[in-house]
């Protein structure tokens, strides 16, 4: 072999080998750019993943606006799954209102929607149709204050207690509305012997002061 030729391999030998080590310093600055770019925008990952169905499996279990969810209305029929799907259409309008039948002494209730998120809705006509009329309400366009007139107006006297809850007490002071000071006080009958006679139990739903649902 000449040793021209020689040299000419050994020159062709140390380009490749050049070009070879600048690709190696390129792939390397292209993978340590990649690397940057994803420390800045990180990908969705695992423990993301599965806060989110947390979150979700959590709105689901609380209902809308961190409220207690509604029973599924399937669970019934007939009144009582119309009073269920009601409830789960409005549940913001339920929990600002005050249910009559009782049961904030019974079961102590809060509000209507506490008669939904258990089964304690099912057998009481008086928890249905404040439901029925709330949503109908709401689907007229109606305010909160609005309805919560109409539904005191409407079921205040089929509360089957002589003393008022310190719950039905906190519902009064708090609602949207209050009666005109005007309005002539309601006057109770007194029985011959002089003594004003209780109001007798008469809730259709809870059926007595000490019945649990």
């Amino acid at each position: 072999m000449s040793a021209a030729h020689g040299k000419e391999r050994k020159c062709r030998k140390n380009t490749g080998a050049a070009i070879f080590s600048s690709w190696r310093l390129y792939t390397m600055a292209a993978i340590s750019s990649l690397l940057a770019m994803a420390t800045m925008c990180p990908m969705p990952t695992m423990a993301a993943e599965n806060q989110a169905n947390a979150v979700a499996k959590n709105e689901s279990a609380t209902g809308k606006a961190g409220l207690k969810a509604v029973l599924d209305p399937n669970k019934y029929f007939g009144h009582a799954k119309s009073g269920y799907a009601a409830a789960k259409l409005c549940p913001e309008i339920c929990a600002k209102l005050f249910c009559y039948c009782g049961c904030d002494l019974t079961d102590e209730h809060d509000s209507l929607l506490d008669c939904f998120t258990t089964d304690h809705g099912v057998d009481c006509h008086i928890c249905q149709e404040e439901a029925l009329i709330a949503l109908k309400m709401k689907r007229e366009g109606k305010n909160i204050k609005q309805i919560q007139q109409a539904i005191d107006v409407i079921f205040e006297k089929e509360y089957p207690f002589d003393e008022p809850s310190a719950t039905i007490k906190k519902y009064r002071a708090n609602r949207l509305w209050q009666p005109s000071k005007t309005v002539a006080p309601v006057k109770v009958k007194a029985t011959a012997s002089g003594i004003v006679k209780k109001k007798a139990y008469k809730s259709a739903c809870c059926g007595g002061a000490t019945k649990k649902h």
